[in-house]
């Protein structure tokens, strides 16, 4: 597990080591990363790393839930953040590439899943008409679905714009009959 960061500084070298590592996989396969190519791309020493990382994977972690961070907060009934959603998404690309290129596409819901998780007290208050564990299961269950649309989206190389993945999203979660065509 890496350290959540108390100092600036700190938090500064965490960025230095997670853009590091973007760039890096960017260019070579993820397996073949070291310690001290990460080090020497980010410009810190294996001291700092390990003062913040255990290991090449706590880095990587760091960096997937970073971008997760990068949405807490959003509400997808509001057309506005729908929106919002898919323009930050599209701006993630290069993050997109680097996973899909390294066969970790999968980590990023799973990441995902395991702050829902973590934090699912907070996020049931919308749900309070369930019982926990179906608030979870719903939770979870449009968190793959909304999650899977917009990976879909990425690998078409967003043929659609945000603003057409937000209204599909608005269609999926307040479906009009009426407005289907037969």
């Amino acid at each position: 597990m890496y350290r959540k960061c108390s100092t600036e500084v700190s938090v500064q070298n965490q960025r230095k080591v997670t853009a590091g590592l973007l760039k890096l996989m960017q260019e070579t396969p993820y397996e073949d990363i070291t310690v001290s190519s990460l080090c020497q791309c980010a410009g810190i020493t294996r001291r700092i790393f390990y003062h913040l990382f255990s290991n090449k994977t706590d880095a990587l972690y760091a960096l997937i839930d970073n971008v997760i961070l990068g949405i807490e907060g959003y509400r997808l009934d509001v057309p506005d953040e729908t929106l919002r959603f898919f323009l930050y998404w599209r701006e993630q690309e290069s993050f997109f590439d680097a996973l899909h290129r390294n066969g970790l596409s999968n980590l990023l819901l799973e990441r995902m899943i395991t702050s829902v998780l973590d934090e699912a007290y907070d996020v049931r208050y919308w749900l309070k008409a369930y019982d926990p564990d179906t608030a979870t299961d719903i939770i979870i269950f449009n968190l793959c679905g909304i999650m899977g649309l917009t990976y879909s989206w990425y690998r078409s190389g967003y043929q659609k714009t945000p603003e057409e993945m937000a209204e599909r999203i608005k269609r999926l979660i307040n479906p009009d009959p009426s407005s289907q065509e037969s």
